[in-house]
C-alpha cells in the first residue's frame, strides 16, 4: 500500500511539473516578441482597423527644388471596420516604419492619389490607393530598406471600462526591399 501512494504521488508530481513546464513556455512564447511574417508587394497585411497592401516602393525626384528627394510607397488601404476610421493607422498613429541601415525614419506624410490630398479618413469597405513619402535623410545612400507593419489589436470588453477597445500594438509583418530607381 505504501509503495502504491509513492507511486501515485510520483506520478501525480510528474503530471503537475510538465503542466507548469507547458504554461511557463507558453508564456514565454507569448512574451518573448517574434519575428513577424515577411511580407512582398501586392500581399494584403492586416493592420486591425485597416489592410494594406503595398503596391510599390521607388525614389522619386523632390517636389520643389531645394528640398531632399522622397522614397514613395504606393498602396491600396481598406477599412476594415464598419464605420468610417479618421485614424487610419491606429491611435496614436502607427504607419508603417521604414528603417534604412538601423536607422528609423520619421513618418511618413500619407496622400491619396485620386485627389492628392493628406488622408483624413477612410470610409468603409472602400478601398483607396494611397501613397506613403518620406524625405529622404541627407546622407543616406540608395539601398535596401525594411518597412515593419503595425497591426492593433482590438478587445471586446477592456479590464478597464469594461466597453469595446483598440488596445495595443504588435508587429503584423516586415518587408525587406530595395527601392525601385536605387543604383
Amino acid at each position: 500500500m505504501l509503495r502504491r501512494l509513492r507511486l501515485r504521488l510520483a506520478a501525480s508530481a510528474g503530471v503537475a511539473a510538465a503542466v507548469l513546464v507547458g504554461l511557463w513556455l507558453k508564456v514565454e512564447e507569448v512574451r518573448a516578441p517574434q519575428e513577424p511574417p515577411a511580407v512582398g508587394l501586392g500581399q494584403a497585411v492586416d493592420q486591425g482597423r485597416t489592410e494594406i497592401t503595398p503596391l510599390s516602393l521607388s525614389l522619386a525626384p523632390p517636389e520643389r527644388a531645394g528640398e531632399p528627394g522622397r522614397l514613395l510607397l504606393r498602396a491600396r488601404l481598406l477599412n476594415l471596420t464598419g464605420e468610417t476610421q479618421f485614424a487610419v493607422f491606429g491611435f496614436p498613429p502607427h504607419p508603417p516604419e521604414l528603417a534604412a541601415g538601423g536607422v528609423v525614419w520619421p513618418e511618413p506624410e500619407v496622400t491619396l492619389d485620386r485627389d492628392g490630398e493628406v488622408l483624413a479618413q477612410l470610409h468603409p469597405r472602400l478601398a483607396e490607393r494611397v501613397t506613403l513619402a518620406w524625405q529622404l535623410p541627407p546622407d543616406w545612400q540608395p539601398g535596401p530598406v525594411s518597412l515593419t507593419f503595425q497591426r492593433q489589436i482590438f478587445k471586446l470588453r477592456d479590464n478597464l471600462y469594461g466597453m469595446s477597445n483598440w488596445l495595443l500594438f504588435q508587429p503584423a509583418g516586415r518587408m525587406a526591399i530595395t527601392p525601385q530607381g536605387a543604383p
